[in-house]
């Protein structure tokens, strides 16, 4: 397929209730038509993980965020294929749309799966996991929600650990 076959993200968005391109907060009761707990998968890739817990965890919600258009194409054919009506997909960058999506204690869970490690120091500063972030997904946790990040990359995993016992909104 050609770039100039893909159909735009608007168009998308217009034609599929699965796939949100937006940067105010929706009325989450709405989006679902149910107020079933809010879970959040930040970066889902080609949408594995987010596919299988929507079919695993039927009384769940789950929202996922990503900016790879290809990534988000894959997963919202692939909810619609097998006909998940409890996953959402939003395109973005995590660390901007958090914090216009969601209220104060809103999400029950947050999944970060195999984030980025940017492994030269000349670019940890791209890494997805710092203080600011980790505050505002805090900020959006409920009382006992919980973060799971998976990650292969050893030094990032102690790093971000250290970063997480740092943030005093999660003790």
């Amino acid at each position: 397929m050609s770039f100039k076959n893909l159909i735009s993200f608007e168009e998308i968005a217009e034609n599929n209730s699965n796939f949100l391109d937006i940067d105010t907060k929706p009325n989450w009761e709405g989006v679902f038509s149910n107020s079933n707990p809010l879970n959040l998968e930040i970066g889902f890739g080609v949408g594995n993980f987010i596919i299988e817990m929507g079919i695993r965890e039927p009384h769940e919600n789950f929202i996922g965020i990503d900016f790879y258009h290809k990534g988000i194409r894959k997963v919202i054919t692939r909810i619609a294929k097998y006909e998940i009506c409890n996953a959402r997909i939003v395109y973005g960058d995590a660390k901007e749309k958090i914090p216009l999506l969601f209220n104060p204690e809103q999400l029950n869970r947050v999944y970060i799966n195999f984030p980025d490690p940017w492994p030269k120091k000349r670019h940890h500063k791209r890494r997805l996991i710092k203080p600011d972030f980790i505050k505002a997904l805090a900020e959006k946790l409920k009382k006992g929600g919980e973060v799971h990040i998976a990650t292969d990359h050893e030094a990032y995993a102690m790093e971000i650990l250290e970063l997480f016992e740092k943030e005093r909104a999660l003790k």
